[in-house]
């Protein structure tokens, strides 16, 4: 496949609208990339104990559920790295000790027929954590070409399948109320540990409008307190540092 190639096809996307059309997309991409297997995890933000997860499953569903019932969640080093990057990784070139959990658990993969693969984060203003992968079932130079050659490819169509997914969900519609430029000031200043009166001061109204406004963020929020207010807010990636 040519990059030309995957721009004129990506509006696929916008006919699906079942989870399982989406699927049927995700299996053809990845078997003219020259994959076997496919899945993308997402995971939403509802509270910071616990999230929800969708899965557009391409896996073998003996290793989903072998997955799941080791926790291999918690030793996964596909997710540690796309934890913290933005950018597509080849498993190969993933930092694993051997011996480590991490190790075991990639070998433990490879008795599933995921031998190599390539993965692609995905962060999103929401609090959204994605990540896309293809697996092969092969460990040859010809394994290795496809999964670097793949990587262009890897990292657009993440973007066009998460946004896709969350259209299907129904996760734009699940769009917490907008707070206004003042309530995310006053919540940007407690999330720095400023008292009513501190943040008063700072942007020169009173601090019953500054009590004013946090109380409406909680309203909106949903929440009982203050502090709730501002792990909630960033969890969903209602407030950012400044600038931007």
């Amino acid at each position: 496949m040519e990059i030309l190639e995957l721009q004129h096809s990506l509006s696929s996307f916008q006919n699906a609208h079942t989870i399982k059309e989406l699927e049927d997309i995700c299996h053809d991409y990845c078997h003219r990339l020259g994959f076997d297997n496919f899945v993308y995890a997402l995971r939403i933000p509802e509270n910071f104990a616990d999230s929800r997860l969708i899965v557009v499953n391409g896996y073998p569903e003996l290793w989903v559920d072998h997955y799941f019932q080791n926790a291999y969640y918690t030793s996964d080093p596909v997710m540690t790295y796309c934890a913290k990057s933005i950018l597509p990784i080849e498993w190969k070139n993933l930092p694993i000790e051997p011996g480590s959990s991490e190790f075991k658990m990639m070998n433990d993969a490879k008795k599933f027929g995921l031998q190599n693969g390539v993965s692609m984060p995905i962060h999103t203003p929401h609090g959204e954590f994605g990540i896309l992968s293809f697996s092969i079932d092969n460990d040859t130079p010809a394994a290795h070409e496809t999964t670097y050659r793949s990587l262009p490819f890897v990292q657009i169509l993440a973007s066009h399948i998460h946004e896709t997914l969350r259209r299907i969900s129904g996760l734009y519609d699940e769009a917490l109320r907008p707070l206004s430029k003042r309530e995310q000031e006053c919540l940007k200043w407690a999330a720095d540990g400023k008292a009513a009166w501190e943040i008063a001061h700072i942007l020169r109204i009173s601090e019953r409008t500054v009590n004013f406004h946090l109380n409406n963020t909680m309203q909106k929020l949903e929440v009982c307190n203050r502090q709730h207010a501002v792990a909630k807010a960033t969890l969903k990636g209602l407030i950012q540092p400044s600038p931007f």
